[in-house]
C-alpha cells in the first residue's frame, strides 16, 4: 500500500510539475510574444522618423537645385539680353554709317 501511495504522490507530483512547466511555457511564450510587438513598433517608429528625415532633405535639396537653376537661367538671360543689346548697338552703327555715306554720295 505504501508503495501504491508514493506512485500516487509521483503521479501528483509530475502532473503539478507538467503543469507549471505548461503555465511557464505560456508565460515565456506571451513575453517573448509582447518584446518582439515592442521591437516591431521601435523599428516601424525609427523607419518612419528615418523616412521623414529623407523627404526633408530631399525636400531641401530639391529646393537648393531650383534656386540654382534659376540663378543660372537668370545669368544667361542677362547674357543673351547682353548679346543682344551689343548686336543691336553695332547694327545702329552700322545703319548710322550706311545712311551718312548714302546722304554724301546722292
Amino acid at each position: 500500500m505504501e508503495a501504491m501511495k508514493k506512485i500516487v504522490e509521483a503521479e501528483r507530483q509530475a502532473s503539478s510539475l507538467v503543469t507549471e512547466a505548461r503555465v511557464y511555457k505560456t508565460m515565456l511564450i506571451n513575453k517573448t510574444k509582447k518584446r518582439a510587438e515592442e521591437q516591431a513598433a521601435s523599428l516601424l517608429l525609427n523607419a518612419d522618423v528615418r523616412c521623414k528625415n529623407y523627404e526633408e532633405e530631399t525636400t531641401a535639396k530639391i529646393a537648393a537645385m531650383k534656386e540654382e537653376s534659376s540663378v543660372s537661367l537668370k545669368k544667361i538671360e542677362e547674357d543673351i539680353n547682353k548679346q543682344v543689346s551689343t548686336k543691336k548697338a553695332k547694327l545702329i552703327e552700322q545703319l548710322i554709317v550706311e545712311v551718312k555715306t548714302s546722304d554724301r554720295s546722292s
